[in-house]
Protein backbone atom coordinates (compact mmCIF):
# COMPACT_ATOMS: atom_id res chain seq x y z
CA UNK A 1 0.00 0.00 0.00
CA UNK A 2 1.88 3.26 -0.92
CA UNK A 3 3.06 5.50 1.91
CA UNK A 4 1.96 2.69 4.32
CA UNK A 5 4.04 2.07 7.33
CA UNK A 6 4.05 -1.28 9.70
CA UNK A 7 3.75 1.08 13.02
CA UNK A 8 1.17 1.03 15.81
CA UNK A 9 -0.05 3.33 18.35
CA UNK A 10 0.94 1.08 21.80
CA UNK A 11 -1.14 3.30 23.80
CA UNK A 12 -2.39 6.90 24.39
CA UNK A 13 -2.21 9.47 26.92
CA UNK A 14 -3.88 12.69 28.51
CA UNK A 15 -4.07 15.50 30.81
CA UNK A 16 -6.13 18.77 31.88
CA UNK A 17 -5.17 21.33 34.42
CA UNK A 18 -7.21 21.21 37.66
CA UNK A 19 -9.04 24.15 37.02
CA UNK A 20 -11.68 24.65 34.67
CA UNK A 21 -13.06 27.93 33.57
CA UNK A 22 -16.37 28.35 32.01
CA UNK A 23 -17.70 30.90 29.69
CA UNK A 24 -19.87 32.93 31.77
CA UNK A 25 -16.71 32.94 34.31
CA UNK A 26 -14.96 34.51 30.83
CA UNK A 27 -18.10 36.43 30.23
CA UNK A 28 -18.24 38.25 33.75
CA UNK A 29 -14.01 38.66 34.26
CA UNK A 30 -13.73 40.44 30.78
CA UNK A 31 -17.25 42.35 31.28
CA UNK A 32 -18.92 40.75 28.58
CA UNK A 33 -22.51 40.78 27.38
CA UNK A 34 -23.57 37.22 29.25
CA UNK A 35 -23.61 34.53 26.78
CA UNK A 36 -20.66 36.44 24.05
CA UNK A 37 -17.89 34.20 25.40
CA UNK A 38 -19.58 30.61 23.99
CA UNK A 39 -21.64 32.14 21.20
CA UNK A 40 -18.27 33.19 19.66
CA UNK A 41 -16.20 30.06 20.48
CA UNK A 42 -18.47 27.08 20.49
CA UNK A 43 -16.65 26.71 24.04
CA UNK A 44 -18.18 26.25 27.16
CA UNK A 45 -15.39 25.29 28.89
CA UNK A 46 -11.85 25.09 29.31
CA UNK A 47 -9.12 24.24 31.35
CA UNK A 48 -6.65 26.39 32.64
CA UNK A 49 -2.91 25.69 33.97
CA UNK A 50 -1.76 26.73 37.88
CA UNK A 51 1.47 28.09 38.45
CA UNK A 52 2.48 24.50 39.66
CA UNK A 53 1.00 22.86 36.21
CA UNK A 54 3.88 23.45 33.73
CA UNK A 55 4.34 22.42 30.34
CA UNK A 56 6.54 19.72 31.34
CA UNK A 57 4.37 18.41 34.48
CA UNK A 58 1.57 18.28 32.28
CA UNK A 59 3.26 16.12 29.46
CA UNK A 60 5.20 13.90 32.12
CA UNK A 61 1.64 13.22 33.62
CA UNK A 62 -0.02 12.73 30.14
CA UNK A 63 3.02 10.40 28.58
CA UNK A 64 3.15 8.31 32.08
CA UNK A 65 -0.29 7.44 31.56
CA UNK A 66 0.25 6.39 27.89
CA UNK A 67 3.34 4.21 29.15
CA UNK A 68 0.80 2.79 31.12
CA UNK A 69 -1.65 2.15 28.46
CA UNK A 70 1.43 0.24 26.66
CA UNK A 71 1.88 -1.68 29.26
CA UNK A 72 5.60 -0.02 29.23
CA UNK A 73 7.91 2.15 31.77
CA UNK A 74 9.74 5.44 30.51
CA UNK A 75 12.72 3.41 30.41
CA UNK A 76 11.73 1.40 27.51
CA UNK A 77 11.59 4.52 25.48
CA UNK A 78 14.50 4.83 22.46
CA UNK A 79 13.29 8.77 22.02
CA UNK A 80 11.28 11.14 23.54
CA UNK A 81 9.73 13.82 20.99
CA UNK A 82 7.77 16.69 23.31
CA UNK A 83 5.47 19.47 20.79
CA UNK A 84 4.29 23.12 21.66
CA UNK A 85 3.94 26.25 20.09
CA UNK A 86 5.75 28.31 23.34
CA UNK A 87 7.72 26.19 25.15
CA UNK A 88 8.25 26.20 29.39
CA UNK A 89 11.46 28.13 28.42
CA UNK A 90 13.83 28.70 25.38
CA UNK A 91 16.63 26.01 26.70
CA UNK A 92 16.65 23.24 27.42
CA UNK A 93 14.06 21.73 25.42
CA UNK A 94 10.51 20.42 26.75
CA UNK A 95 11.70 16.98 25.83
CA UNK A 96 14.40 17.24 28.26
CA UNK A 97 12.20 18.46 30.80
CA UNK A 98 9.99 15.85 30.05
CA UNK A 99 11.97 13.05 30.66
CA UNK A 100 13.44 14.59 33.82
CA UNK A 101 9.99 15.13 35.16
CA UNK A 102 9.41 10.89 34.18
CA UNK A 103 12.42 10.66 36.58
CA UNK A 104 14.65 9.43 33.77
CA UNK A 105 17.48 11.82 34.11
CA UNK A 106 19.98 9.60 34.26
CA UNK A 107 18.40 7.50 31.40
CA UNK A 108 20.43 8.81 28.83
CA UNK A 109 17.09 8.96 26.32
CA UNK A 110 17.56 10.76 23.52
CA UNK A 111 14.73 13.98 23.46
CA UNK A 112 14.11 16.68 21.14
CA UNK A 113 11.53 19.27 20.32
CA UNK A 114 8.69 19.78 17.84
CA UNK A 115 7.03 23.22 16.62
CA UNK A 116 5.00 22.75 13.58
CA UNK A 117 2.13 25.18 15.27
CA UNK A 118 -1.04 23.37 15.49
CA UNK A 119 0.34 20.70 13.88
CA UNK A 120 3.33 19.90 15.69
CA UNK A 121 1.89 16.74 17.10
CA UNK A 122 1.54 15.16 13.45
CA UNK A 123 4.91 16.22 12.52
CA UNK A 124 6.19 14.69 15.11
CA UNK A 125 4.31 11.79 14.32
CA UNK A 126 5.69 11.51 11.18
CA UNK A 127 9.49 12.07 12.72
CA UNK A 128 9.08 9.21 14.95
CA UNK A 129 7.15 6.68 12.13
CA UNK A 130 9.72 6.72 9.98
CA UNK A 131 12.44 6.43 12.27
CA UNK A 132 10.52 3.05 13.61
CA UNK A 133 9.88 1.59 9.73
CA UNK A 134 13.67 2.29 9.26
CA UNK A 135 14.95 0.93 12.22
CA UNK A 136 16.04 3.40 14.17
CA UNK A 137 13.75 3.39 16.70
CA UNK A 138 11.28 0.54 18.90
CA UNK A 139 9.31 2.77 20.90
CA UNK A 140 8.93 6.69 20.96
CA UNK A 141 6.90 8.61 23.27
CA UNK A 142 5.52 11.78 21.81
CA UNK A 143 3.89 14.14 23.70
CA UNK A 144 1.99 17.63 23.28
CA UNK A 145 1.76 20.00 25.90
CA UNK A 146 0.02 23.61 25.42
CA UNK A 147 -0.08 26.11 27.86
CA UNK A 148 -2.09 28.73 25.60
CA UNK A 149 -3.47 31.16 28.39
CA UNK A 150 -0.83 32.89 29.10
CA UNK A 151 -0.88 34.15 25.95
CA UNK A 152 -4.15 35.36 25.01
CA UNK A 153 -5.25 39.19 24.97
CA UNK A 154 -8.69 39.48 27.09
CA UNK A 155 -9.47 42.34 25.10
CA UNK A 156 -9.93 40.13 21.65
CA UNK A 157 -12.97 37.99 21.86
CA UNK A 158 -12.01 35.79 19.22
CA UNK A 159 -9.33 34.63 20.70
CA UNK A 160 -9.88 34.75 24.04
CA UNK A 161 -12.62 32.96 23.82
CA UNK A 162 -11.51 29.71 22.25
CA UNK A 163 -8.22 28.78 23.53
CA UNK A 164 -7.64 25.85 26.25
CA UNK A 165 -4.40 24.29 27.80
CA UNK A 166 -3.32 20.74 28.11
CA UNK A 167 -1.43 17.94 26.90
CA UNK A 168 -1.86 14.88 24.99
CA UNK A 169 0.89 11.84 24.27
CA UNK A 170 1.41 8.48 22.74
CA UNK A 171 3.37 6.02 22.56
CA UNK A 172 4.54 4.25 19.43
CA UNK A 173 6.44 1.09 18.22
CA UNK A 174 6.55 -1.42 15.45
CA UNK A 175 3.51 -3.37 14.56
CA UNK A 176 3.76 -7.23 13.86
CA UNK A 177 1.89 -10.01 13.22
CA UNK A 178 0.65 -10.73 16.45
CA UNK A 179 0.48 -6.79 17.03
CA UNK A 180 -1.13 -5.39 13.75
CA UNK A 181 -1.20 -1.94 12.72
CA UNK A 182 -0.04 0.59 10.34
CA UNK A 183 0.81 4.47 9.67
CA UNK A 184 -1.41 4.44 5.74
CA UNK A 185 -0.38 7.96 4.77
CA UNK A 186 1.15 10.65 6.00
CA UNK A 187 1.37 14.25 4.67
CA UNK A 188 1.60 17.46 4.76
CA UNK A 189 1.44 21.01 2.79
CA UNK A 190 2.52 24.53 3.84
CA UNK A 191 1.32 27.79 2.04
CA UNK A 192 3.59 30.99 3.58
CA UNK A 193 1.50 33.05 2.28
CA UNK A 194 -0.89 32.67 5.47
CA UNK A 195 2.16 33.49 7.45
CA UNK A 196 0.54 36.55 8.98
CA UNK A 197 -2.99 34.83 9.69
CA UNK A 198 -1.89 33.50 12.95
CA UNK A 199 1.04 35.47 14.79
CA UNK A 200 2.82 36.03 17.97
CA UNK A 201 5.75 38.56 16.97
CA UNK A 202 7.29 39.59 19.76
CA UNK A 203 9.15 37.07 22.61
CA UNK A 204 11.94 35.65 20.01
CA UNK A 205 15.08 36.65 18.87
CA UNK A 206 13.23 40.18 16.79
CA UNK A 207 11.34 41.33 19.95
CA UNK A 208 12.50 40.38 23.11
CA UNK A 209 13.80 42.25 26.46
CA UNK A 210 16.73 43.13 24.84
CA UNK A 211 14.62 44.61 21.62
CA UNK A 212 11.17 45.61 23.27
CA UNK A 213 8.28 45.53 20.66
CA UNK A 214 6.77 48.51 19.43
CA UNK A 215 3.69 47.64 21.62
CA UNK A 216 3.80 45.09 24.75
CA UNK A 217 0.45 43.31 23.12
CA UNK A 218 2.86 42.27 20.73
CA UNK A 219 4.00 39.20 23.14
CA UNK A 220 0.01 37.70 23.15
CA UNK A 221 -1.08 36.06 20.40
CA UNK A 222 -3.26 37.38 16.95
CA UNK A 223 -5.59 35.58 14.80
CA UNK A 224 -7.17 36.71 11.71
CA UNK A 225 -9.72 33.96 11.98
CA UNK A 226 -11.77 34.36 8.97
CA UNK A 227 -8.64 34.70 6.74
CA UNK A 228 -7.09 31.72 8.25
CA UNK A 229 -10.81 29.78 7.49
CA UNK A 230 -10.83 30.97 3.74
CA UNK A 231 -7.31 29.93 2.83
CA UNK A 232 -7.64 26.71 4.15
CA UNK A 233 -11.38 25.98 3.37
CA UNK A 234 -9.68 26.81 -0.20
CA UNK A 235 -6.96 23.98 0.12
CA UNK A 236 -8.40 21.13 2.31
CA UNK A 237 -10.95 19.20 -0.37
CA UNK A 238 -7.84 18.80 -2.80
CA UNK A 239 -5.63 18.01 0.27
CA UNK A 240 -7.79 15.28 1.96
CA UNK A 241 -8.22 13.67 -1.41
CA UNK A 242 -5.04 13.26 -2.01
CA UNK A 243 -3.76 11.99 1.32
CA UNK A 244 -7.57 9.17 1.39
CA UNK A 245 -5.63 8.44 -2.28
CA UNK A 246 -1.97 7.94 -0.81
CA UNK A 247 -3.58 5.33 2.13
CA UNK A 248 -5.69 3.43 -0.66
CA UNK A 249 -9.25 4.25 0.73
CA UNK A 250 -12.28 5.95 0.56
CA UNK A 251 -14.20 8.47 2.67
CA UNK A 252 -16.26 5.87 3.92
CA UNK A 253 -13.57 3.66 4.48
CA UNK A 254 -12.50 5.91 7.56
CA UNK A 255 -14.11 4.69 10.60
CA UNK A 256 -12.78 7.90 12.53
CA UNK A 257 -11.96 11.24 12.20
CA UNK A 258 -9.75 12.91 14.98
CA UNK A 259 -9.21 16.53 13.90
CA UNK A 260 -7.67 19.11 15.46
CA UNK A 261 -9.92 20.96 17.60
CA UNK A 262 -9.38 25.05 15.60
CA UNK A 263 -12.78 26.33 15.71
CA UNK A 264 -16.75 25.72 15.38
CA UNK A 265 -16.50 26.93 12.19
CA UNK A 266 -13.76 24.73 11.13
CA UNK A 267 -15.45 21.45 12.55
CA UNK A 268 -18.77 22.43 10.79
CA UNK A 269 -16.55 22.39 7.89
CA UNK A 270 -15.37 18.95 8.40
CA UNK A 271 -19.17 17.74 8.46
CA UNK A 272 -20.58 19.98 5.97
CA UNK A 273 -18.21 20.36 3.32
CA UNK A 274 -16.00 17.23 3.32
CA UNK A 275 -19.11 15.31 3.82
CA UNK A 276 -18.13 13.17 7.03
CA UNK A 277 -20.53 12.94 9.43
CA UNK A 278 -21.11 13.91 12.79
CA UNK A 279 -21.10 10.29 14.09
CA UNK A 280 -17.61 9.87 12.91
CA UNK A 281 -16.13 13.23 13.73
CA UNK A 282 -14.53 13.91 17.30
CA UNK A 283 -15.66 16.67 18.60
CA UNK A 284 -14.34 18.07 22.49
CA UNK A 285 -14.24 21.25 21.39
CA UNK A 286 -16.74 23.00 23.51
CA UNK A 287 -15.13 21.21 26.80
CA UNK A 288 -11.69 21.96 25.93
CA UNK A 289 -11.37 24.53 23.79
CA UNK A 290 -8.49 24.61 21.41
CA UNK A 291 -5.53 23.31 22.68
CA UNK A 292 -3.23 23.80 19.51
CA UNK A 293 -0.85 21.30 19.26
CA UNK A 294 -2.37 19.06 22.30
CA UNK A 295 -5.72 19.05 20.85
CA UNK A 296 -5.28 16.33 18.42
CA UNK A 297 -3.45 13.86 20.85
CA UNK A 298 -6.27 14.71 23.53
CA UNK A 299 -9.06 14.15 21.08
CA UNK A 300 -7.61 10.89 19.88
CA UNK A 301 -6.97 10.17 23.49
CA UNK A 302 -11.00 10.38 24.54
CA UNK A 303 -11.58 8.47 21.59
CA UNK A 304 -9.08 5.51 22.70
CA UNK A 305 -10.34 5.66 26.30
CA UNK A 306 -14.11 6.20 25.09
CA UNK A 307 -14.18 3.12 22.79
CA UNK A 308 -15.12 5.21 19.52
CA UNK A 309 -11.78 4.10 18.30
CA UNK A 310 -11.12 0.26 18.49
CA UNK A 311 -8.40 -1.84 17.00
CA UNK A 312 -8.25 -2.93 13.92
CA UNK A 313 -10.15 0.63 12.67
CA UNK A 314 -9.02 3.12 10.42
CA UNK A 315 -8.54 6.98 11.63
CA UNK A 316 -7.89 10.32 9.57
CA UNK A 317 -5.85 12.65 11.52
CA UNK A 318 -6.48 16.05 10.39
CA UNK A 319 -5.66 19.82 10.59
CA UNK A 320 -4.45 23.02 10.22
CA UNK A 321 -2.16 25.05 11.72
CA UNK A 322 -0.42 29.00 11.84
CA UNK A 323 2.03 29.11 8.06
CA UNK A 324 -0.77 28.12 6.55
CA UNK A 325 0.06 24.57 7.19
CA UNK A 326 -2.78 21.73 6.65
CA UNK A 327 -1.68 18.13 7.83
CA UNK A 328 -3.46 14.51 7.92
CA UNK A 329 -2.22 10.70 8.78
CA UNK A 330 -4.44 8.14 8.09
CA UNK A 331 -3.51 5.70 10.83
CA UNK A 332 -4.72 1.87 11.23
CA UNK A 333 -5.04 1.52 14.86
Amino acid sequence: MPGSYPVRILGTGGYLPVERITSELLDERHGRAAGSTAARSGVKARHYARPDETSSTMAARALGQALEASGLSGADLDLIVATSVVAEQPMPTNAVLVQRALGLEASGIPCFDVNASCLGFLVALEMATLGIAAGRYRRVGIVASEIASKGLDSSDLETSSLFGDGAGAVVLGAASAEAPGSIDALRCATYSRGADFCQMTAGGSRYNIVTPPPRPEDYLFRMDGRALFRMAAEKLPRFVSAVLAEAGCTPDEIDLVIPHQASGLGMRYLRERLGFPASKVVDILAERGNQVSASMPSALHEAVSGGRLRRGQRALLLGTAAGLTLGAAVVRF
